[in-house]
């Protein structure tokens, strides 16, 4: 029978951080409650607006400037942000298409003894189709590509900050692959 050994004083500590590491993550936490620095929101809030911005019809454009208005209006110092965004193009919608090909091998041979090879290749193009509920054809889209966003207009409240111009710009470039030089940030006007 062996013996038991007493677990060292390092091994229990050890034990204990694990302890309270599983405790820290089953403790619910529930969006829109007072966090310890006293923000009352919480990015729920942001992601609320969204979904309400997405069911409004809004353009892509549009959408856009809605989420990127409140989200930035979140940072600090910036108070109030009106956004304003310019696209390249529209986007572009790719459709699922059929490649039928046929492919037909013919060997002939003469009277002579001559023989020739002939080989065709056929191949086409055609738009796949889906019948919509009112009975009509739509192409299959297999992919639509959002437009690339040509500038970016950032009108804040405290834009006339020169930190929170960086915090507002860095945003911006965190959010969308755009260059510093096509994002111009501005104090709002009326702001104090």
């Amino acid at each position: 029978m062996s013996k038991l050994k007493k677990p060292k004083k390092e091994q229990l500590v050890v034990l204990l951080l694990f302890g309270v590491l599983l405790v820290v993550i089953a403790i619910p936490t529930t969006p829109g409650k007072t966090t310890a620095g006293g923000e009352s929101e919480t990015i729920s809030g942001v992601e609320a607006a969204t979904d309400d911005i997405e069911a409004a019809g809004l353009s892509y454009e549009e959408q856009l400037e809605k989420r990127l208005s409140a989200i930035l209006s979140r940072v600090a110092g910036a108070g109030r942000v009106e956004v304003m965004v310019t696209l390249e193009s529209r986007g572009e919608r790719i459709v699922e298409k059929d490649t039928p090909e046929s492919r037909k091998n013919v060997e002939e041979t003469d009277a002579n003894g001559g023989s020739r090879t002939t080989d065709e290749q056929d191949w086409g193009e055609e738009t796949v189709y889906y019948e919509d509920g009112n009975g009509g054809k739509s192409p299959y889209v297999v992919k639509e590509l959002e437009p690339n966003i040509e500038g970016i207009l950032v009108l804040a409240e405290g834009g006339g900050s020169a930190v929170v111009k960086q915090e507002l710009l860095e945003a911006v470039q965190a959010l969308f692959p755009i260059a510093a030089h096509k994002v111009k940030i501005m104090k709002l006007e009326g702001a104090k």
